[in-house]
């Protein structure tokens, strides 16, 4: 039996082989108490990144300037997007990082949709991010008036599996172009099952998309064994990239149909011959555009190298670890407080974020932040989100968030945090 008690905690900690990688990120000796539970929207910064950064700003372009492009910059995109391939199970010159999420999606997604003529359809599922459905709207609406998205109805935790497997047969499958999905769902941190699915996608004729954000390194990811077609996905998160790092960009190999629609020079199979009539770059590359953010591109490796470090299989097993442990807490001691626990109670189904509802989700989440040193985040209109990044949470760390929360409530804090809205919650 599980000891949930502070002594087990301690012991957990005391054993786990991740426990040194927590120094290997900046912690504020001036709030020594924090409780950071919001990895899933912005990682912690790597100490290595400090460095790294007086490196980039002072050397390459402070002494070196423009010579820094032919001493590392040019390459960077697809240097450190092969790194992170090795992380997602993709091949040499199948990821690059390049713009926003929201950019890469539109470009994948309008890619997937002209590679496919006479399909109409994009299917997705209502547990998407809400950018990731407006951005595959856009994508439709420059395919054609005749193309739409078709979004899925869930039970709000889980996805539609039987749903989508009904969608693809027939002839309604005949016209799905694309399905478009969040490997992790952001908001119950439900999982899919991304060799099955894409499977069943590949058997109606259509391709796959996958939103990678809350799952790329914290989740173990295949795309290669799945014979995934496209992915996308952010690096601040698990990654650890900084805030607004570039996204991930993984294109298949054997999808050589797939043309970037917006192309510009860095994307090009010459891209410093100047030509109008340059064609397209191998690989991943040929979805890149213009020039790269170089200073926070660079930045996205620290995190990149200790997770690869790390390993997956270690990190996934102390996230299950530290989710079903705050779980079976949340059970015993947030249920008779009027929270509920609205993320799959199968690990298997699970990242690496709890949903719990409340019904002062705000109010809690303000109050958690402000008097009880606790960072998680809220997500309209009833949850708080923990997110357990396993590089530098531990085990007291869960313990001790559920005994905040505890108290915050129990002392009132739901009613001194009502109604505060912060710019971002």
């Amino acid at each position: 039996m599980t000891d949930l008690t502070p002594a087990g905690a301690a012991a957990l900690d005391a054993i786990d082989p991740l426990a040194g990688f927590r120094s290997a990120f900046v912690h504020d000796d001036s709030d020594p108490d924090l409780i950071y539970l919001d990895g899933n929207s912005l990682g912690r910064l790597p100490t290595a990144s400090l460095d790294l950064a007086d490196d980039v700003l002072r050397r390459q372009w402070g002494r070196r300037l423009i010579r820094s492009w032919n001493e590392g910059w040019f390459e960077t995109p697809q240097r450190i997007g092969d790194r992170i391939a090795e992380l997602v199970g993709a091949g040499p010159d199948e990821v690059v990082l390049a713009d926003s999420t929201s950019v890469v999606l539109y470009k994948a997604a309008v890619a997937a949709l002209k590679a496919r003529p006479g399909r109409t359809r994009i299917l997705t599922d209502d547990l998407n991010f809400p950018s990731d459905i407006q951005v595959l709207r856009a994508a439709a609406e420059a395919a054609g008036p005749d193309h739409e998205v078709v979004v899925l109805p869930t039970d709000s935790i889980h996805g539609p599996v039987a749903g989508l497997a009904d969608a693809l047969v027939g002839q309604g499958g005949a016209d799905v172009a694309l399905v478009s999905l969040s490997h992790v769902a952001y908001r119950s941190g439900w999982c899919w099952d991304l060799a099955a699915t894409t499977r069943i996608v590949h058997e109606a004729g259509a391709l796959v998309l996958w939103d990678l954000c809350h799952s790329v390194g914290v989740v173990p990811i295949d795309l290669g064994a799945a014979d995934a077609d496209l992915a996308v996905g952010c690096t601040y998160k698990y990654l650890n990239g900084g805030p607004g790092s570039p996204a991930l960009l993984y294109v298949n190999a054997d999808r050589t149909e797939l043309r970037n629609p917006l192309r510009g020079w860095y994307g090009s199979d010459d891209p410093m011959g100047f030509g109008f009539d340059a064609g397209p770059a191998d690989g991943a590359s040929r979805f890149l555009t213009g020039t790269p953010p170089i200073l926070s591109t660079a930045l996205v490796e620290p995190g990149v190298d200790l997770t690869l470090e790390a390993g997956m299989d270690r990190i996934r097993a102390k996230s299950v670890a530290l989710t079903e442990r705050f779980i079976s807490l949340a059970d015993l001691h947030l249920a008779p407080l009027g929270f509920e626990v609205r993320t799959p109670r199968d690990p298997g189904q699970r990242g690496s974020h709890v949903a719990l509802f409340h019904a002062e989700a705000q109010a809690v989440s303000q109050a958690l932040v402000n008097e009880a040193l606790v960072i998680s985040d809220y997500r309209p209109p009833d949850l708080v989100r923990f997110g357990f990044a396993p590089l530098y949470i531990g085990f007291t760390d869960v313990d001790e968030a559920v005994r905040r929360t505890v108290d915050i409530v129990e002392s009132g804090g739901i009613d001194r945090w009502r109604g505060v809205q912060p710019v971002v919650p």
